[in-house]
């Protein structure tokens, strides 16, 4: 018992002389947490035999105080004594790097994750942080690997000022609905954005030539999400590629790197048939209204889903005038102050930079228009909203000019093929009982590539495994 107490006395005198000499260090310029302290001591480094990739810029975000350094990374669950081994380059400082052991947590929450389709995944989505003196200017990150090193340049968050919404889509996977876009821009148009950040992986002709329309006009930007990285040759062997053993919470990464992108003072994150609408006027108003100095740090939707006649993949999108809502107990969505949002989650706001901030259930709805809405085996609603929060007839004019603009007065013939075929893709692989990571994006794309003559994503080095 005395030398238990004897180890217990010299681990604590450990801990308080590195805190005393991490106070007293002159080139030290950052904040340290007690994690780290303890894992000089009993930590260990992820190393070049580690499978793990990384975004390619690191990001100082300043909406905190004191501001954080933010690392995205793809990778296998991480021990809670894993670091990553990481030099700061600070911009006027003569000495060396400051080198800092910086530690990870999953976006998802969990690794691996608890949602049944992607529990089985080897590659998850973590963000790697540490906070930082405000007074430091960070010019380049370097991460150690063991062997390998990895660079990322650096990128500045700053709280945001200028009115509008910006709209992030998660990455765009083999998309077919083209008409969804033209209704889906519109709507949200009308409602405030006056910006869309869309994650492209891969769409059909049709869906690219809509994109680069609205890109085009100055809307939309559009980020390349390609296929990920090869690991290191040397480790290759022993684990499954990335692309077959990520499910899509691959999109973790991709609308939370989104939400640090955003310049307007409201984000969201929707899909491609989801416009969040209040009740009475434009969500814009509302949203600013609801979270201009208050607490209210997200605004929350409930899932409403819509159909329309005729349906809009006739080209015609008369049905837009009248749509009809279905009763549906759905995963919400939320519109949030782009100011104080720290982690997006997919259905609600994950954390705030500001611990005071909270949710609140919004006097509106999500209006989810599935391809497969009438489908659904659900009764009518008696709630009924607006896509549009003026007249619907001068929208619905413009979405059927702007689809014949777009492909010169030839509509395309829309096709289910292309969806029946992932369906069918999905449907093989489940279930999940297989203990088979749900990953479409790799395992479905020789059958996709059978029946469509797809446009990728171009293969920009946007994912790095380092040399």
């Amino acid at each position: 018992m005395r030398k238990v107490q004897q180890y217990q006395f010299v681990l604590i005198l450990l801990i308080f002389l590195i805190l005393v000499f991490y106070s007293y260090e002159p080139d030290f310029e950052y904040s340290d947490t007690i994690n780290e302290l303890l894992g000089i001591l009993a930590g260990e480094p992820i190393n070049a035999s580690f499978p793990i990739t990384f975004y390619q810029s690191a990001y100082v975000d300043y909406r905190f105080d004191p501001p954080r350094l933010r690392i995205f990374t793809l990778n296998k669950c991480v021990k809670s004594s894993q670091f990553l081994l990481v030099d700061l380059h600070i911009d006027g400082n003569n000495s060396a790097p400051v080198r800092k052991n910086i530690y990870g947590e999953p976006l998802s929450v969990n690794c691996p994750s608890l949602y049944a389709p992607a529990s089985s995944c080897v590659y998850n989505p973590y963000i790697f942080s540490i906070g930082l003196k405000t007074n430091a200017n960070l010019k380049k990150v370097t991460i150690h690997l063991g062997s390998r090193k990895v660079e990322l340049n650096v990128q500045k968050v700053y709280k945001k000022s200028t009115e509008g919404i910006t709209v992030c889509l998660q990455p765009v996977y083999y998309f077919s609905h083209w008409q969804n876009i033209v209704l889906y821009i519109e709507a949200w148009r009308a409602q405030g954005a006056t910006r869309f950040i869309v994650y492209f992986h891969s769409g059909t002709k049709e869906t690219w030539k809509v994109l680069e329309y609205y890109r085009d006009l100055g809307m939309i930007e559009i980020k390349s999400w390609p296929r990920f990285p090869s690991l290191p040759a040397d480790i290759a062997d022993k684990y499954p590629k990335i692309d077959d053993s990520v499910y899509i919470i691959s999109f973790f990464l991709s609308m939370n790197i989104c939400i640090l992108d955003i310049k307007t003072t409201i984000g969201t994150v929707a899909d491609f048939d989801e416009v969040m609408v209040p009740t009475n006027g434009r969500l814009l108003d509302y949203a600013t209204k609801e979270m201009t100095d208050t607490n209210v740090g997200a605004l929350s939707f409930e899932n409403q889903y819509v159909s329309f006649t005729p349906r809009i993949y006739t080209s015609n999108f008369s049905g837009v005038a009248s749509p009809e809502f279905r009763v549906h107990i759905g995963p919400a969505k939320y519109v949030f102050n782009a100011s104080v949002l720290s982690i997006a989650q997919v259905h609600w706001a994950g954390s705030f930079t500001d611990s005071s901030m909270r949710s609140k259930d919004a006097d509106g709805a999500l209006l989810h228009f599935r391809f497969d809405a009438e489908a659904k085996n659900v009764t009518a609603s008696e709630k009924h909203f607006r896509f549009f929060p003026d007249d619907h007839s001068t929208h619905i004019k413009n979405m059927h000019d702007t689809a014949h603009k777009i492909f010169d007065g030839v509509i395309p013939k829309f096709s289910t093929k292309s969806y029946d075929t992932l369906q069918k893709c999905v449907n093989r692989i489940i279930p999940v009982e297989d203990k088979v990571c749900l990953s479409t994006s790799g395992i479905c794309k020789a059958e996709m590539d059978e029946v469509e003559d797809w446009v990728y994503a171009d293969s920009e080095p946007i994912f790095l495994i380092g040399t």
